[in-house]
């Protein structure tokens, strides 16, 4: 009895407890409210960038009274001289803006994905860039195709020049299996003695296993004469050293009996040193007559490697630099980019062009002032925060590896009506492209200097009857007349950017620009880009960086798709307007009538990945890693096995 009563009191104790728990929960849900937030971080600076926002005070464009937006508002002239424009990148939310950050192929998926989430797309630099890549990777393939079949001008067919050496070689001579591997590589079969099949043989599977340079990326598989092109040329990159120098010393004696191959072989070898770069080791010829040893020359000629090779492979900042720093190995953990990103910098790597400098040199000077936005005429024009300074350096990331990947085989008054009031908040920066104003000029130089060094070396007639390739066939229009429209486009890209943030352009004296047809230019590309057949093509692309056989690994650079970012543009220091019909005195645009332009821009996603063994990435490769992984963390996984 004790017992039940034990429990009767426990009973009622608990349903005090569980009556008092629900009163109180009734008055604290009454009286309390709960609310849910995401908190969304910002990745670390990374790449030693070190960056912080730039501070307005340091901003002091002078006013232009004559500087007149050709756009005016409603009724009033704009004048942003002396204003600056606040650029900034928020994050884009993982959770509420998921679709932003899917990795599409191309520029026109993310457009197209831009306009299904009802975005204002405003032309990025990577995509301005990213459709110039496609005519730079046409018109490569088809220089390098015409010169292997002779058709510049400059020499004959490049394995019709090998065989001929190869016929002046004296029999007993180690460079005839040498050339004859070559040819091989070329499709050409040449007759051998009996004992130098078996050396020609050694020299192509020594080569075959060396999968970096001997397997055929960028767009080199697009046909198979493309295919032999790259294997025939990187073959003949071969590099000898101090204690190998007997099949180049043969070469070279040919060349120094028969002026008119050595003319050829210097010929080919200086069209690809202005193509490209410069040479990164001494020709053949070099060999001529030389007394000192192979370093001594190197030091004479200004060669990067101490060694010799038929058709040497082109240099650049990168590759000088790793070479400084990583003699043997890459240290496990190091990023090669982030290590080329701290050198410019700080300023121990200058990419400006030297007198000897070929086109790949110019294309990546354009790309500075990503880097270093201070560089840039726009410099004063421009309140950049530490968001979008990340965002240029991932610019540089991307674009720089697309830039490798071609060059990959050489390593605009009546009455006085009183005008309509600004309505408030209609006062805003109008932006057609990416207000990377300095990157679109030195761009724009860099066809410029081609155009010129192909006109000087191949003719004007010749490149009106080449065409650039693209997979599958040719492009409609000829070399001429798609390397003049590119050059003008990116002056015009320039032009329009200046005037988008109220700066004067800056040209060269006797700079050859015709302003109006390059606007022009740039106004119809821009309405119709939605149809360009460029902006279509697959962006993913990769070049190996560094080749480490101690480690047997090869880093790549990649780029894996593109997404969709922010970009906000706001008056930091307004503006100047007047009434566009009575005029009179320019006054500053009051806050309320100050707006920020809220845009979406298709950036790329860069990668650096290390590969196990020699083997390098095809675009197809590269590509089916892509579409079979969500994340850029995903795809590094497939490709790498980790």
């Amino acid at each position: 009895m004790k017992r039940w009563s034990i429990l009767f009191v426990g009973l009622v104790i608990a349903g005090l407890a569980a009556g008092g728990y629900g009163l109180y929960d009734a008055w604290w849900h009454a009286t309390h409210f709960v609310t849910e937030h995401s908190e969304y971080h910002a990745p670390p600076v990374r790449d030693d960038a070190q960056l912080a926002d730039d501070i307005l005070a340091e901003k002091n464009p002078a006013f232009d009274e004559a500087l007149v937006d050709s756009r005016p508002i409603g009724d009033w002239q704009i004048n942003a001289s002396a204003a600056v424009v606040r650029l900034d990148c928020p994050m884009v939310k993982p959770d509420a803006e998921a679709a932003m950050l899917v990795l599409r192929p191309s520029y026109r998926a993310a457009m197209t994905a831009a306009g299904d989430l009802r975005f204002n797309l405003l032309p990025s630099a990577n995509m301005l860039d990213g459709a110039a890549k496609q005519f730079d990777d046409g018109l490569y393939a088809a220089l390098d195709l015409a010169c292997f079949r002779g058709e510049l001008g400059l020499a004959p067919a490049a394995p019709d020049w090998a065989a001929a050496v190869l016929a002046q070689l004296p029999k007993t001579s180690p460079a005839r299996p040498f050339l004859a591997a070559a040819l091989e590589l070329a499709g050409k079969e040449v007759e051998l003695t009996a004992a130098e099949p078996q050396a020609k043989d050694r020299w192509l599977a020594e080569f075959e296993e060396n999968k970096a340079a001997s397997k055929p990326i960028a767009f080199y598989d697009w046909m198979p004469e493309l295919k032999q092109v790259w294997r025939f040329y990187r073959f003949l990159q071969h590099e000898f050293p101090q204690d190998r120098l007997a099949i180049p010393r043969d070469v070279a004696a040919v060349l120094k009996a028969n002026a008119q191959l050595r003319e050829q072989h210097h010929a080919i070898n200086a069209f690809y040193g202005r193509l490209t770069n410069p040479l990164m080791c001494l020709p053949v010829d070099a060999l001529i007559d030389a007394q000192e040893s192979l370093p001594e020359l190197a030091k004479r000629h200004g060669a990067r490697h101490e060694s010799v090779a038929v058709f040497p492979p082109s240099t650049s900042r990168e590759t000088e630099l790793f070479d400084r720093m990583f003699p043997q190995s890459v240290p496990s953990g190091e990023n090669l980019m982030a290590v080329l990103i701290g050198r410019i910098r700080s300023g121990q790597v200058d990419l400006k062009p030297g007198p000897k400098d070929g086109w790949y040199q110019y294309q990546v000077y354009a790309l500075e002032t990503l880097l270093l936005p201070s560089k840039g005429q726009e410099k004063d024009k421009l309140l950049l925060t530490v968001a979008y300074k990340k965002r240029l350096i991932e610019a540089f990331k991307a674009m720089i590896t697309t830039r490798r990947e071609t060059h990959a085989r050489q390593g605009l008054k009546a009455g006085s009506a009183a005008p309509a009031p600004l309505s408030e908040r209609e006062v805003r920066p109008r932006l057609r492209v990416e207000p990377c104003a300095t990157f679109y000029l030195r761009t724009a130089r860099a066809y410029a200097f081609l155009e010129t060094f192909l006109k000087a070396t191949a003719g004007r007639e010749r490149l009106k009857k080449l065409h650039g390739l693209r997979q599958g066939g040719r492009r409609p229009a000829s070399l001429d007349a798609e390397l003049g429209g590119t050059r003008r486009r990116f002056y015009g890209f320039y032009l329009l950017s200046c005037e988008d943030i109220g700066m004067k352009p800056q040209f060269l004296d006797g700079e050859p620009v015709d302003q109006k047809a390059a606007t022009q230019e740039s106004l119809e590309w821009l309405a119709g880009m939605a149809a360009d057949a460029d902006l279509a093509c697959d962006t993913r692309v990769s070049v190996p960086i560094y080749v480490d056989p101690i480690q047997g690994t090869v880093r790549v650079w990649a780029t894996l798709g593109v997404r969709l970012a922010h970009l906000e543009a706001a008056y930091a220091r307004p503006p100047r307007v007047r009434p566009l019909v009575s005029g009179g005195p320019w006054r500053d645009a009051e806050p309320y009538q100050l707006g920020s332009s809220r845009y979406v821009i298709a950036v790329q996603e860069f990668a650096e990945i290390e590969l196990a063994g020699s083997n390098v990435l095809t675009r197809k490769e590269l590509r089916d890693a892509c579409d079979r992984g969500q994340t850029k963390e995903e795809i590094v996984r497939l490709l790498t096995g980790r």
